[in-house]
């Protein structure tokens, strides 16, 4: 009996390890084959490659450079043709090889590939042409020919550049004033406006005009007395430029010259203000005052100009622009002082607003429609808002004491946008009031003149409609 009790227990032991082999056997199985699969399907993936191009590509000028974005997730990216055909001539403008890392990992997960195409020099034409980029990957599907991806497009070559032509022009514009330019063109624009010595000031089309018209918002700075080179400048689809020489006839404006005295009352009250926000104001009141006056009010300007880079291609505003209800003229624009101290001439800066005061804590208004593009701390200007009304056209209040917008907020003529104060190089309550033309200071009060509106912006959108 204790022999046949030890056969049972050695006999169920060795279908326990029989069956335990077993399964380890399937598991290994199991993950070979799984391995297997993932290499195969790793070898043999038949995703194709994706091509993205820098440009939309449908018209191609003289000499155009464009740079094709490949990626391949799977197997890695294994080459990039590009071709352009034109009746019976076919060119290959690119033919890039891609080496495999290792046979497991492949090629680039992904590659840019530049495309330069010199119709001249390819012997190419103006008129319809084919454009076309394939990809193929390392893949070994379809007998290891790989994955294909093909982009082939319908083009035009178009080498000519846009021919210009001035509809419209102001007469006369005075220094530190601001006007419109009407020009039109042969073709679609793509890039086109005023530039005004290296100022480029965009242009946008004019609504009811037939064909390619288009106006541009200038400005002429305080201090220009001539401007050294004025032209329309216009880039095609293609990318063709063109430049048109213009003439503006520029009226001198009187300087005003005014003196300020720095007290040490208001150098002990402002400059600590200035302290919290620009680290770099340091030394005696006076030599802090003087960075202030110079360095902070530099930044401010470069920061107004970038807010006023980005205009809303929509026009927002009609009619003229408010002004601050019951404000006494304080300083006006371009005023020109010289800062003393202790008796002694200290510095010069120029105004480049209008200021304005009222009750304390007066309510300011939005001077037009717009949209809000900066509400914050601006330095010299203590607490400011700047509206952009369209079109490079806009407003700028300074000084206040409490700001009830933000960046993004739609606001319509006479909204409340904040109240007066003394934040900023601001002695007493008031408001500071400007105007900018694509970043470029100009006097307000042309702004708030219906008559000066109608007569040198809105006649020469609605004059000689073609």
């Amino acid at each position: 009996m204790a022999h046949e009790a030890k056969d049972r227990r050695v006999k169920k032991a060795g279908t326990s390890n029989s069956l335990a082999g077993t399964l380890v056997a399937w598991f290994v199985a199991a993950a070979v084959l799984a391995g297997l699969g993932v290499l195969a399907s790793r070898l043999f993936e038949w995703q194709q490659p994706v091509i993205k191009l820098s440009a939309a590509a449908s018209v191609l000028g003289s000499k155009t450079e464009l740079v094709a974005t490949v990626s391949d997730q799977g197997s890695g990216v294994k080459e990039v043709q590009a071709v352009i055909r034109q009746g019976k001539k076919e060119v290959v403008l690119l033919d890039r090889q891609y080496p495999r890392a290792s046979f497991f990992s492949g090629g680039p997960k992904t590659v840019q590939a530049p495309i330069k195409i010199d119709t001249a020099a390819l012997g190419l034409s103006d008129g319809p042409a084919e454009f076309m980029v394939a990809a193929r990957d390392y893949s070994l599907w379809q007998w290891a020919r790989g994955n294909q991806a093909i982009d082939l497009r319908a083009v035009t070559l178009d080498t000519k550049p846009p021919r210009l032509r001035v509809i419209d022009l102001p007469t006369v514009i005075k220094q530190g004033g601001a006007g419109i330019v009407i020009y039109g063109a042969n073709e679609p624009l793509v890039h086109h406006g005023v530039t005004i010595d290296g100022v480029f000031h965009p242009g946008y089309p004019v609504p009811g005009r037939k064909g390619e018209v288009f106006g541009a918002m200038i400005a002429i700075p305080y201090n220009t007395d001539a401007p050294k080179s004025v032209a329309i400048t216009a880039q095609d689809q293609a990318g063709n430029a063109a430049t048109l020489p213009i003439s503006l006839r520029v009226r001198a404006v009187p300087k005003r010259i005014g003196t300020i005295n720095l007290s040490d009352h208001f150098l002990a009250v402002k400059m600590p203000e200035f302290a919290q926000h620009y680290p770099e104001v340091k030394g005696t009141p006076i030599e802090q005052y003087l960075v202030v006056n110079r360095e902070v009010r530099e930044k401010n300007d470069v920061q107004i100009r970038k807010v006023c880079a980005t205009p809303d291609a929509e026009r927002h505003w009609q009619g003229r622009f408010l002004r601050l209800e019951r404000g006494a003229p304080m300083a006006g624009f371009a005023d020109y002082r010289t800062y003393f101290y202790q008796g002694q001439e200290v510095d010069h800066q120029v105004h480049l607003g209008v200021d304005l005061a009222s009750v304390q804590n007066a309510k300011v208004q939005a001077a037009n429609n717009g949209r809000v593009a900066f509400a914050d701390y601006l330095g010299i200007y203590g607490n400011a808002i700047i509206i952009d009304h369209g079109q490079g056209v806009f407003s700028l209040y300074a000084h206040l004491s409490e700001i009830k917008v933000k960046p993004g907020d739609e606001v319509k003529t006479g909204d409340e946008i904040g109240l007066t104060g003394t934040t900023g190089m601001a002695g007493g309550d008031h408001l500071h009031f400007a105007m900018l033309i694509n970043g470029v200071f100009v006097t307000p009060v042309e702004w708030w003149d219906e008559h000066w509106i109608r007569d040198n912006i809105d006649r020469f959108l609605t004059d000689g409609k073609e």
